[in-house]
């Protein structure tokens, strides 16, 4: 899971907003809540708010929204504003996704938070469903992401697949994305996945 959920990080600098100053300080307040930051994460989420105040359309902000409202209800105590900060996360993501239904980032990192939640939730086979369309999707159109961002994509893709019990499909998804020359951490992040795998038990 944690690899799942730090692993977002690497879409951060993706965020198209209207001043270069303003998407670098989203991106450095989504990285410090991810990383724990619990006053970061009501920075990132104003900053976002901001964002989609003048920018309605944007639904790259709108899923980093959701997903930052995420990272907020995990820092609210037990109650009803823990739960209702979540579904609201939940739901700004979704209302991402079908707003921009080809949208490969949009739907990366919605897949990506999906699968780093409790399985209590019941989000992860939502995730894995849309990991595998992805992969199917830019299997098709590599252009729809970057290298680093396919790389991703297949770490996760293969992980979600590992946590179904499909080891062969984990095993092909982490050598397309240790393969791909996209981000030295990501490809080392594939390989080991795939060494973890392979070790005997």
């Amino acid at each position: 899971m944690v690899r799942l959920f730090s692993a977002i990080l690497f879409l951060s600098a993706l965020l198209p907003l209207r001043a270069a100053n303003d998407e670098a300080v989203v991106a450095r307040l989504y990285a410090r809540g991810l990383a724990g930051d619990a006053l970061a994460v009501v920075e990132c989420i104003a900053a976002l708010e901001n964002v989609l105040a003048t920018q309605p359309g944007n639904q790259l902000a709108r899923v980093y929204l959701g997903s930052a409202k995420t990272l907020r209800s995990r820092d609210l105590p037990f109650g009803m504003a823990k739960w209702s900060t979540l579904r609201r996360g939940i739901a700004l993501m979704d209302e991402a996704a079908a707003a921009a239904p080809n949208d490969a980032k949009v739907l990366l990192l919605r897949a990506v938070t999906n699968a780093a939640f409790p399985a209590i939730l019941g989000r992860r086979q939502l995730a894995r469903q849309a990991l595998d369309e992805l992969v199917e999707l830019v299997e098709k159109d590599p252009a729809k992401l970057s290298p680093a961002d396919r790389q991703l994509l297949y770490l996760n893709a293969g992980q979600a697949a590992k946590d179904a019990g499909d080891s062969i499909r984990a095993r092909e998804l982490w050598k397309r994305g240790a393969a791909l020359n996209g981000d030295r951490k990501l490809t080392a992040e594939n390989r080991t996945a795939l060494e973890e795998l392979e070790r005997p038990h």
